[in-house]
This record gives structure tokens, sequence and C-alpha cells, in this order.
């Protein structure tokens, strides 16, 4: 195992010097009490003027501290303590290093790394990022390396020979963060025809947020719930923190200080993938030469040209060859052309700091504060405050483009009539405070389909910054709609149990259809008592996708089955009706979906039968539930889950799960969806409840390994946050102190 810093814990000297309070921590390691009872509340008593670590029932840290670098540095300490491999790993990402670490299969991130020269330009960009974010930044790593450096155990052979710094946890913050936006510009390359090799990110999330006049509690209410990745760089990590000025609950990845998507005080934030344009691809004439030309403006210019060596655990290093235009790297090639990458983001190294603006945001006008640094990266930003405001902005740093080309795809780069001309005023940006309708949704969808009834003009913007196809919508965001619309007092009882919703949208509709089927063609299957079994379970159904349903899995192989016709997506145009939920329409029923004709409706019941045939031969019986295939787990165990994702087979519900492959045992486990949700009161003060997907730490032996999954994630429920210190004192279950008294 390798060691972070020297003997002597002495930072790297390319480190700014920490303020005397902060550097006098790394000293101090005082106890560490399993089990801890408090006499006296947390943080007062003989922890006042600590900083002190209390870790709850679910193993969520508590940090206390009586300045706000002491939160930072614990932060730091905290987050090495759970995710020791992972929080060094997104360091590597952020370098381009975690070949190292991950063979073959981290190549692809390392050249995007390179690719946007992301670790050198954080490091000679440093001095332009806010002064207090420096500061915050600088207490962090030295929480980071202070454990590293009392448990050198901790560290994986693969971690390179040298302490954390601030450039690693910017270098990762942006390419963790701007990927959205580089996204964007590989997704127009692929528009184009031009095939990279590389895979889209699967990114999706849910939002909405009620104001008092909805709200049976007379305050907003608020619903946090991306859908990332379980594992890997997206892994949220969950904690709350009292440190003077800076106090609130919420989630964060390894290597970011900042809570990310949670509350404060006086504010929650949500974000959900989707935004305006902030990128684009230019084409470029290449001729071949030593180096490279392109043509631009008439004239010859040379592509610029780098070597990366990349160092590759378990194969030889690999040497990757890097070419830019002045317009941005070039991610492309066909024929004598070059696609060159243009993100508005490409140059901003104070990535952090409108989450620094977030974190001690005093009402809704604080996070647009954050918003206005036109540093966060391209998404829907949902905010509510315990004044009663709720807000919307679809934010980003979107480039003035000039008229006449077509923006969604690659654009000349041979002329500056094409440059942009700067970037829009957070003004020209799509935004909504208090509307009238009391409620507002989004689920990946388009900014004028959050609400029934009129909200905005797509018109009003440009195509670029409305960054939509107008009125869209999908089955999560139709399905929001339709609860939002139809309550208008809701309960807290009743937002936890939308933010857990496994009802997906239309399911009426193909139960209709089934029906149908069924009465014209009950006489065929009167003798096949599999298919009479699967009929009266669906046609009795309630149509949730619960763990402990039958019907549930039914619906699913006859919905997987039907899917191999070519008439599927005809039936699903025709049940699915996004349209008639915009308008205020009722909700499809049992009755009305209008008749087909016979041949599909063959096809419907045919597809029936063959799915029971199937069911019954891989799991034995048709008494199997939906949670004996989809399962949630981690290691060798797993439990049901209830919930879905596929938005083909139209079974994606707002309990968002996407399965794995189908295993061995004819099980799929969840990898995908709900992985830091957040449901947030914004009364005073204001109350939050939370859930991940698997387990607080890393560390298999740890009983937060897997806890949430069997005991949260599997029967669908919701943990209190217990934030406030009144609301922790019974649940705390280790305590350990970082540092003694602070004067």
């Amino acid at each position: 195992m390798k060691k972070v810093g020297n003997a002597k814990g002495e930072a790297s000297p390319t480190l700014k010097p920490l303020p005397l309070v902060v550097a006098v921590l790394a000293v101090f390691l005082l106890s560490c009490d399993s089990g801890a009872e408090l006499a006296e509340l947390p943080g007062s008593g003989e922890d006042e003027g600590r900083i002190v670590v209390y870790r709850d029932a679910w193993g969520v840290p508590h940090i206390y501290s009586p300045n706000v670098e002491g939160g930072f540095y614990a932060v730091g300490w905290s987050q090495a303590q759970d995710r020791p491999e992972e929080l060094l790993r997104n360091f590597l990402r952020g370098m381009g290093r975690v070949s190292r670490a991950e063979g073959a299969n981290g190549i692809a991130s390392d050249v995007r790394a390179h690719l946007w020269d992301l670790y050198t330009s954080s490091r000679d960009g440093y001095d332009s990022i806010d002064p207090v974010a420096r500061t915050h930044l600088s207490a962090f790593v030295e929480g980071v390396n202070t454990f590293y450096r009392e448990n050198p155990e901790m560290v994986p052979d693969w971690w390179i020979d040298e302490p954390v710094n601030e450039f690693m946890v910017i270098a990762f913050a942006r390419l963790f963060l701007y990927s959205w936006s580089f996204d964007q510009a590989y997704t127009e390359l692929r528009r184009a025809g031009v095939d990279i090799g590389l895979e889209p990110a699967q990114r999706a999330s849910n939002q909405w947020a009620v104001s008092p006049v909805r709200s049976a509690e007379r305050a907003p209410i608020l619903l946090i719930d991306p859908h990332l990745s379980w594992l890997g760089p997206s892994r949220f990590w969950e904690f709350r923190v009292h440190a003077s000025d800076w106090v609130g609950s919420g989630f964060t990845l390894p290597g970011v200080p900042y809570i990310g998507l949670g509350h404060n005080s006086n504010v929650a934030w949500a974000m959900t993938t989707g935004g305006p344009d902030t990128a684009d691809v230019y084409e470029l004439t290449v001729e071949d030469g030593d180096p490279p030309r392109y043509l631009y403006d008439g004239e010859w210019r040379e592509l610029s040209y780098r070597e990366v060596t990349l160092e590759i655990k378990g194969e030889p290093a690999r040497t990757v060859h890097l070419w830019s235009s002045h317009h941005g790297p070039i991610i492309g090639w066909k024929d004598n052309k070059a696609y060159a990458a243009k993100s508005a983001y490409a140059e901003v190294v104070d990535v952090l700091n409108p989450w620094r603006l977030f974190n001690f945001a005093e009402d809704y006008t604080g996070v647009v504060e954050g918003l206005a640094t036109q540093n966060l990266f391209p998404q829907n930003v949902m905010v509510a405050d315990t004044s009663g405001n709720i807000y919307y902005q679809r934010t980003g740093r979107v480039p003035v483009r000039p008229a006449g080309p077509d923006w969604g795809q690659p654009v000349d780069g041979s002329t500056s009539k094409t440059e942009w001309e700067g970037v829009h005023s957070p003004s020209d940006l799509i935004q909504i405070l208090n509307p009238k309708q009391g409620y507002m949704q989004n689920c990946n969808i388009s900014p004028d389909a959050m609400v029934v009834g009129k909200s905005i003009d797509f018109r009003n913007f440009p195509p670029y910054i409305f960054g939509a196809q107008p009125g869209g919508l999908n089955p999560r965001g139709a399905r929001a709609l339709q609860i939002l619309q139809e309550d208008s007092e809701v309960t807290i009882a009743d937002a936890q149990a939308y933010a857990l919703d496994v009802l997906p949208f239309a399911v009426d509709g193909w139960l209709s259809l089934l029906r149908q089927a069924h009465q014209a063609y009950s006489e065929k299957y009167a003798a096949d008592s599999d298919y009479l079994e699967a009929i009266e379970d669906l046609l009795s159904w309630n149509g949730e996708l619960r763990r402990d349903s039958t019907a549930a899995l039914k619906y699913v192989y006859w919905k997987e089955e039907l899917s191999i016709s070519s008439e599927f997506d005809v039936l699903r145009t025709a049940v699915e009706d996004y349209a008639g939920v915009l308008s205020g329409a009722e909700p499809l029923t049992n009755s009305s979906v209008e008749s087909v004709d016979k041949v599909t409706l063959q096809l419907i019941a045919e597809a029936l039968a063959s799915a029971m045939s199937r069911l019954k031969a891989e799991f034995g019986t048709l008494k199997a539930a939906y949670g004996d295939r989809f399962r949630v787990g981690r290691g060798e165990q797993s439990w049901p889950a209830g919930g879905g994702g596929d938005g083909r087979l139209g079974t994606s519900t707002l309990r968002n799960v996407r399965y794995g492959p189908v295993r061995d045992d004819n099980t799929q486990w969840g990898v995908h969806g709900q992985s830091a949700t957040q449901l947030v009161l914004l009364a005073r003060p204001i109350q939050s409840w939370s859930l991940t997907p698997l387990g607080q730490s890393d560390i298999q032996s740890s009983p937060h390994f897997d806890d949430q999954a069997r005991e949260l994630f599997s029967p669908r429920r919701l943990k209190p946050t217990w934030w406030q210190p009144e609301r922790l004192k019974e649940h705390i279950r280790d305590r350990t102190v970082l540092a003694p008294v602070i004067d």
C-alpha cells in the first residue's frame, strides 16, 4: 500500500499555506466511540468548540464544527473514511490517469480529461477561483490527506506517489459536471453520422416543487431525485453539516466539498438533465502535412498536437495523439474533414463557486446569484425556500450564435462568420417564479410541459436556449403531471408516496387493450390454464410495479413479448397520450382506449399466452412476483425491488430503476436510477427525508455497506435525515473527535 504525503505528513509544496486553525487540525484525532450516547445535544457540552463527526443509525456523518473551515476539513476526512478508493479514483479521473486503476475501461475517461486539458488548466487557472472557495478547498484537501496519513493501509497500490491537492478537486469537478456540455458536442457529431465509438452517458432525474397554495403543510415541498449510475464517479455521498454559517444536509460526489443537491437552513435546490445548448461542433477541411493544416477564412492554419502516455493497469502503456484547432479539440475525423468541439465551459476553472453560493444562500435569490456566475453546467434547476417561493431556471453558459446555421448539427468551421458572439445574459434564459398552478415538475421534459396549462411560449426563445422539442413529455413527466394536477392539498405522506410511485403511465390503457383482446379470443384460450390465470391476475391488478406483485411480473413479460411486434410502437402512440395530459384531459381508463382491429387484438392475446410460457419456464411458476426477477443488491446479496425504468416497454415509473442484464438465475439487479432521493419540506425549521440505493460505506465489512438497499430501497421507504441536533441526539451510533476545543 502507498502512503499519501511524506512521513512527517507535510503538504505538497505546490499548495498554498492553510489558515492556522485548519493546519492545527491535522495533528489531532482524539477519540472514536461506537454506540456513543450524549448527555447534551450534538455540538454542545464537552463537544462545544470541537470538530466532531457523529454518525447516525445509517452511518451518515453529521459534522459539527465551530468554524466553516473545520467543517470542510471534516467533510474531506469523512469522505475518505467512507469511500477510500472511489475518492482517489475520482481524483485520477480528473487528472486523466484512472486507467492505472481501471485498466482499459478507464481509457475513454482519460482521453476526455486530456482532450480538454482539465488538470493542467485547473492548476494554471487556480488563482482565478473565488478566494473564499479556495479557503474551503484547502481545508477539504487537508482533511482528505490527514485521513490517508493516519490510515495508510486504506491507500490502494494504484494511487500516485503524491498527496491530494486542490487542482485534483477542480479537475474532477470539471470532468464530471462539464461532461454534460461536452456530450452535447458528441451528440451533434453523431447526428452527422460520425461514429467516434463513445456511448453517451445515461442520465435522467425527477424534480418537482409544490408551493404553499397546494401544500397541506402550507410550506413548499421540493423533490430532489437524480437518476444516475449507482457505482462509479456518480455514486453520491451523503452528509449533514453544522459549521458556523455553513449548515445543511444533502449529497455530493466523493471529491467535491459542497452540498451538491440538498438544502441549507433556508433553501433547497434540485437539478435534472436538460438545458440549453452550450457546445457546438465545427467541421474543418484538412490537408495532410506535418502537422496537418485546416482552412480558415481562406488561409491554412496548423493543427496543434500533443502526445499523452496513459499508464494502463494490466497492459503496456499507450500513447494517445491529441489534435486541436482554435475552435477546440478534434473529437472526430472523416475523410478529409476534422471535427472540432467547442464548449462554453472549456476555459472555466471556477466550477464550484455556484455551489458555494447555493450552500450559503438565504433564500432562492441566493441560488439565482449562483446561477448568474454562468459556471453551472446545463441543467433544469428547481428551487424552494422557507419564504414560500418556488423557482425554476433552465440554466447554462449559452453562447450567442449568429443567425443562419443549424446549430444542432456540425457547422462550417472554415469561416469566422460562424464564430460565437459572446455569452447570453442569465436574463435571456427560461425562468419561472411561483407559477399560478402552484406546482411544477421537470422529469427531463420540455420546459413548456412543466404544468398543465400555459406556462411559457417556446417561440420567445432561440431553439438553442429552449433546448428541447416543444411540448415534449416522457412517461415520468406525464405521470408527475397527473399526480400534481389532481392533488390540491399535498401532504408529506402524499409527497413521499409520489417520490416512490410505481404506477407506470397509461397502464390502464394497456390493460384495456388486453381486456378487449381477451373478450375477442377467450374461446381460443379456454383450455389454457396459464393464460386464464394470467388474465384473472392482470385484470384485477391495480397497475403498480410492486415488489410483491405477481401481476406486475406478468405485465412485464407480456410487454416484452408484445414489444417484438412491429405494431408495438404504433400501439404505444395510441395508448400513451402525452398531449392529453398537457391539455388537462382525464387520465386513460379501462374504457377510454378505442377499439383496435382484430389482427392486433389477436397479436395481443398471443403475446400473453407466449409470455406466460416463458415466465413459467424461467421461474417454474406463475406465482413469481415482480421482485423475484427485479432486485436491489450489492456483493453477493440482493433483495426484491419495485419500480421500473424501461421507457420503450412503457414500464418506467417515477420510482425509476434501470436494471442490469439478466443473470444466470433470471434475475436483474438495479444499476442505475434513483440514486440520491431527497424530499424537503421548506417549513421553519426545514424537515427532510432521504434515500440511497445501496449504503453509505464502500467498506464491505461495514454494517452500512448495503443496509439501505435491504431496509429502505427494497421496501420503498425514505429515512428522516435527523439533520437538526435535537433530532439527531437519539440516533447517534458513533462519535469521532477530530480536533480539541478551538479558540
